[in-house]
């Protein structure tokens, strides 16, 4: 089998991939007796840290709005290089520095650094999909969208023509599957397809949509799976085949 890339659109979606990765992550065997269950070169690609050594991470490209990263850094142990004291000759004058309040690990999150027992994650425990993350993402795969903050009540990144605006917006002005996507096929030796994990009833279904058809425009012959979500909601009508398979085949299509 050849490389899939997974594309992932907003924060239910993460919180599904969270756990496909976690489940991709616990096949993972360390010796050369053990045989693993499935092919980890499809998911998971090979680089090298900034230490030398080797890495696999998901090949994965993951969209999320402001603050829906929760604690995660999009340069994490693997790839900082940051030095605190950094030269100051340059400048002779006092320097003031205006951070932004960092958000804290999860107990989890700490567990895992330390090498340290988890605990039994409890829905309560959970702020944001990161918090119970196993694996480390290489920066090129984070995508923070800094156009909306994540369940903000005075921009509320809800309607499906919201989606479609941000995307196209984006596009224009970074051309953002050249910028985000195209290196991770660039890397891949044989790429078998893409796969999409979306909600398909608010503004990220807009965003999706989109971005769908720039896939097909560039790598028209490449297959596409989408898991489309939805939110629970009391009294939700179960989508039928036969309008799913309308939406999938116009990229034009609204919910009311």
């Amino acid at each position: 089998m050849h490389e899939i890339i997974t594309l992932q659109l907003g924060e239910l979606s993460n919180y599904a991939a969270t756990h496909f990765w976690n489940t991709q992550e616990s096949y993972f065997t360390y010796s050369a007796e053990d045989e693993s269950p499935v092919n980890h070169n499809v998911h998971w690609r090979p680089g090298v840290a900034l230490d030398g050594s080797e890495t696999f991470l998901p090949r994965t490209i993951i969209y999320d709005l402001k603050g829906g990263f929760g604690s995660l850094r999009k340069i994490n142990a693997l790839y900082d290089a940051s030095d605190e004291s950094a030269p100051t000759h340059l400048w002779e004058g006092s320097a003031h520095v205006h951070k932004q309040p960092e958000i804290e690990q999860s107990a989890y999150q700490q567990s895992l650094d330390l090498g340290a027992p988890a605990p039994t994650l409890k829905p309560s425990d959970v702020r944001y999909w990161s918090d119970f993350s196993r694996v480390f993402y290489h920066p090129k795969s984070l995508n923070q969208l800094y156009d909306y903050e994540l369940n903000s009540s005075i921009m509320p990144f809800d309607k499906w023509s919201l989606g479609k605006e941000l995307f196209d917006g984006l596009d224009r002005e970074h051309d953002i599957v050249d910028r985000d996507f195209r290196p991770f096929i660039e890397e891949a030796d044989q790429t078998q397809g893409f796969q999409i994990v979306t909600t398909i009833d608010d503004a990220w279904g807009g965003f999706a949509t989109e971005y769908i058809q720039r896939l097909r425009d560039e790598y028209g012959k490449t297959p596409i799976w989408v898991w489309g979500l939805q939110a629970p909601a009391p009294g939700l009508m179960i989508v039928r085949a036969p309008n799913l398979d309308s939406w999938v085949a116009s990229s034009s299509w609204q919910p009311d």
